[in-house]
């Protein structure tokens, strides 16, 4: 029996890898770089290797039918698979709000402080959440390789 992946976990798996792979939003920006240490001087080749297997990904999982389906999973296989789906939705909001927050943070604060503290701290932590859907995307894929080899067993 095979698990089908619905539309909705497509979109969130292609949003969750966009926003791994595509700064947009307060993410790109110099305070948010620094903090993270985006701007280091490390070559570009991995960075573009990344955005190529990343945009090539994202491409086969909207134009191939089927390509996120499974074999049925049990035990800690079924348990990874939901926690991953779950966080991939986790994930997609998050990428969303990151790409979204500056201009929703420009519209929504009157008075801003002269440093610019809140748009480092809303960085920081849309950053941090970003994780939340990279670990579901692990969780997805390795509940998917787990079923794929107990099937073929």
């Amino acid at each position: 029996m095979n698990l089908k992946a619905h539309t909705s976990l497509k979109i969130a798996y292609s949003l969750v890898l966009l926003g791994a792979i595509v700064p947009f939003g307060l993410a790109r920006s110099g305070w948010v770089a620094l903090a993270t240490g985006g701007f280091a001087s490390a070559p570009f080749i991995g960075p573009l290797a990344l955005l190529a297997l990343g945009l090539y990904r994202v491409f086969l999982v909207a134009r191939v039918p089927g390509l996120l389906d499974s074999q049925a999973t049990v035990g800690i296989e079924t348990l990874l698979r939901m926690l991953g789906q779950f966080l991939l939705y986790v994930g997609a909001v998050v990428a969303v709000l990151g790409w979204i927050s500056g201009p929703l943070m420009h519209a929504f604060i009157q008075r801003r402080t002269d440093s610019g503290a809140e748009f480092l701290v809303v960085g920081v932590y849309l950053g941090m959440a970003g994780g939340l859907g990279i670990l579901g995307l692990i969780f997805f894929e390795f509940s998917r390789l787990r079923a794929f080899e107990r099937s073929s067993r």
